[in-house]
């Protein structure tokens, strides 16, 4: 039974996370635009769309829709609570995950080490602050790793499982990740299957596994394009010709510039493998049977976390419960910590010294972080300029900002990109996109191809071919600046048809940084 006093203290943790979730949304450079919109059109047309339609370089080209569910609930979102309520519902969600995960990680350790722990993981848990689909990965595969531990533990009914198949269906139409609930099932079986050629028993929890996986695959299948969106997953890299940031690697991204979660998950990743040895220690010290779902879930989000920073939250939200179920052999010598006077005192010395220790590994990170929530300030000038003085297309805008021009533009505008490789084919990045922005003979050939009258480009794409590209256009005659804010530069094409448009609104050069 949870004490009143550690009723306070989890507040505290939830009211720490839930800052550092708080985060103005920018609509410029995520996919919650698209999304939006996505969620407009299924509710409308009671169809999900198979094919890239917004945009006018690829409109046919098929594309595996595989969020589309998340489309339509932030839509709903959208229309009865804004952007504001968009992101209470965000961080409302990422606290329930970590509920689910912290009541795992206090039960099998100690409510003291699991604060302690928690304190130190949250930062890492707040670094995707983005509002995106893989919220709905982080609650459901909390849910799944809570229901199977505790069968597991037998503190738990059998019937509870066959909840699992129906959070699948869920999971399917939301989100990619959706095989994490179908391999976190495998994992337990896996480990059932073991103990019951061990000694023979608890066959029926074997039965009673078996039948959920097959239930949980077979549910894989009901979504809109049924096998194909089934093993989507797999297939998602095969055209996928863009590097993003987010599926790099750690090792990658510290090796060009620095990015504050890297050491957290350094941090974090530190804790979860001394855990694990002393978790392994303690088994062949007690001579007890080692755990085959534990072993596997140590390793398989350590896995997930070292792939790729995107994993980065989901890995520091597993890492909380399976580091107090790694140190749980610690737990009867916590008890000797119970005591009234240090109850009340044990907090916040855990989170003094837990800020202090972060403040000082990396003073940075809480600089790194925006408070706030619903749409950053100002956010749809771009747009709300584009609309009132009637621009035309065609449009060349760059990979980051589709999903803003998606929500603010689409139908009466197409795009020419968006931030969906999958959407488009490897070679319209790799001998198009890219080299129209290094080389200038192709981009003569390509606006005469597409006869773009505006360029609309989110003025922080780093990559050195974007930067190059923005360079060469503010020096280019042919074409003349006319908006600028904190993420967006418009560029009109300097003909009769926007004559009025440049007298007005032109932007002199001083204005801009140039090299030589």
């Amino acid at each position: 039974m949870i004490k009143l006093w550690q009723v306070g203290y989890l507040i505290a943790l939830l009211i720490y996370l839930a800052l550092l979730l708080a985060t103005p949304i920018n609509l410029t450079n995520v996919d919650l635009g698209r999304h939006i919109k996505n969620g407009e059109i299924i509710l409308n047309t009671f169809k999900v769309p198979e094919t890239n339609f917004y945009s006018y370089t690829y409109p046919d080209y098929p594309f595996v829709n595989h969020h589309w569910g998340s489309g339509v609930i932030f839509y709903l979102l959208y229309q009865t609570v804004g952007f504001i309520g968009i992101s209470i519902f965000f961080i409302l969600i990422s606290l329930a995950t970590f509920l689910v995960l912290f009541d795992l990680a206090k039960t099998y350790a100690n409510f003291y080490i699991a604060s302690f722990i928690a304190v130190v993981l949250i930062p890492l848990i707040s670094v995707r602050a983005e509002i995106r689909p893989e919220v709905f990965s982080y609650f459901l595969s909390a849910l799944f790793f809570w229901v199977l531990w505790n069968f597991k533990e037998n503190k738990i009914s059998f019937r509870w499982l066959f909840v699992l198949p129906f959070l699948e269906l869920i999971w399917v139409n939301l989100h990619i990740y959706f095989p994490l609930g179908v391999g976190l099932i495998g994992i337990f079986l896996a480990d059932q299957a073991l103990n019951y050629l061990k000694d023979k028993k608890d066959l029926k929890k074997l039965k009673v596994l078996g039948l959920v996986i097959l239930i949980s695959i077979v549910a894989t299948f009901l979504n809109p394009l049924g096998s194909k969106g089934a093993i989507y997953p797999i297939h998602i890299f095969d055209n996928y010709a863009y590097r993003l940031f987010e599926n790099q690697t750690f090792f990658f991204i510290e090796r060009l510039f620095s990015y504050p979660p890297i050491l957290f998950f350094k941090i974090a990743l530190g804790l979860l493998i001394f855990s694990f040895v002393y978790y392994l220690l303690m088994v062949l010290k007690k001579r007890q049977s080692i755990s085959l779902s534990l072993i596997l879930l140590n390793l398989g989000f350590a896995y997930l976390g070292i792939i790729a920073i995107r994993n980065f939250t989901h890995f520091g939200f597993f890492a909380l419960a399976l580091i107090c179920l790694n140190i749980s052999y610690l737990k009867n010598w916590t008890k000797k910590l119970d005591h009234p006077s240090f109850n009340y005192l044990s907090f916040p010395l855990i989170l003094l010294t837990a800020l202090t220790g972060l403040i000082i590994i990396n003073p940075n990170f809480f600089q790194y972080k925006r408070l706030g929530l619903g749409l950053e300030e100002n956010n749809l000038r771009a747009l709300d300029f584009f609309k009132e003085q009637n621009i035309k297309g065609p449009i060349f805008n760059n990979y980051d900002n589709g999903g803003y021009l998606i929500y603010g533009l689409y139908p009466k505008e197409k795009i020419f990109v968006d931030n969906r490789p999958e959407a488009y084919p490897a070679s319209f990045f790799t001998d198009v996109y890219i080299p129209m922005q290094e080389k200038e003979d192709v981009w003569q050939k390509l606006q005469e191809q597409y006869k773009f009258n505006t360029i609309f480009f989110n003025r922080l794409d780093l990559t050195p071919w974007g930067q190059q590209f923005l360079i060469s256009r503010v020096k280019d005659k042919s074409w003349v600046p006319i908006f600028i804010d904190d993420n967006s530069l418009i560029f009109v094409k300097n003909n009769e048809q926007n004559k009025e448009l440049i007298q007005k609104y032109k932007l002199p050069q001083e204005m801009f940084k140039l090299p030589n």
